[in-house]
């Protein structure tokens, strides 16, 4: 996830400017947003997926549960029926992929530019050096 957040601005201490760029890879040593499954909903609601990015459930899965154990930070995974099953609240950070052992969780990015593309979408936003 990648965005310009005020609480950057006081928890980081830098000072106010329109070029702050948060990028959350979805660790979990120092995630604030661990929260966002018990806030309003319309503050949920502005933490998305990247457009474009995909996660699934194949046949591989078990039923182990480990993805379902404090791993996702919206908690949109699940197991129904001995299976893991991922809800519409994904916004697609692929820990769950990660924790996996049996590799029943995939994540794509549907196109082959998308990396440049964000790229160039972020660059006018931020000092990058």
């Amino acid at each position: 996830m990648s965005g310009r957040i005020k609480l950057d601005t006081v928890w980081l201490g830098v000072g106010p400017g329109s070029k702050l760029l948060t990028i959350c890879n979805c660790c979990p040593c120092c995630c604030l947003w661990r929260v966002l499954p018990h806030v309003a909903p319309g503050i949920g609601a502005k933490i998305t997926r990247m457009p474009g990015v995909t996660v699934t459930v194949n046949d591989r899965c078990v039923g182990c549960g480990i993805c379902t154990e404090d791993v996702c930070f919206v908690d949109a995974i699940r197991l129904v029926n001995g299976r893991a099953v991922r809800s519409d609240a994904c916004r697609g950070c692929g820990r769950c992929v990660s924790v996996c052992p049996e590799g029943a969780i995939e994540i794509s990015v549907d196109n082959d530019q998308f990396v440049e593309e964000l790229i160039n979408r972020i660059s006018p936003l931020v000092d990058v050096s």
